[in-house]
């Protein structure tokens, strides 16, 4: 997610950059600033929804593919069993990731509200 945060960071700066060198009065320029800080923010949203939705997808996928294989499990011979358990980790490292960037992105837009009360 870290192009959600480059995003972010690029918004105030290029914020910034607006403010010290636009020909625009100041009552323009911080209207341009809350349109371009409404567009981080309407991004971020998007980001977070998204991230939200790929882990539900994930979850989903391990709980049905973890149902399916314990229950062949009785079939199965040890290696089976090991592999079994490494996709389960495999997957639940995944689902850590998934949250971690739905952190990081609500952080974030936190963070652009939080900057954006300020102006």
């Amino acid at each position: 997610m870290k192009s959600a945060e480059g995003f972010l960071v690029g918004v105030l700066v290029g914020a910034v950059g607006a403010l010290l060198l636009a020909p625009a009065s100041g009552a323009e320029t911080r209207q341009e600033l809350r349109r371009a800080m409404d567009k981080g923010r309407d991004r971020l949203k998007d980001l977070e929804l998204a991230a939200e939705e790929r882990m539900g997808v994930l979850l989903d996928e391990i709980q049905e593919k973890t149902a399916r294989l314990m229950d062949a499990g009785g079939d199965l011979m040890e290696s089976k069993r090991d592999d079994l358990l490494e996709a389960i980790q495999v997957a639940k490292r995944a689902l850590a990731e998934e949250r971690e960037i739905f952190l990081r992105a609500t952080r974030a837009r936190r963070a652009a509200e939080i900057a954006e009360e300020g102006l």
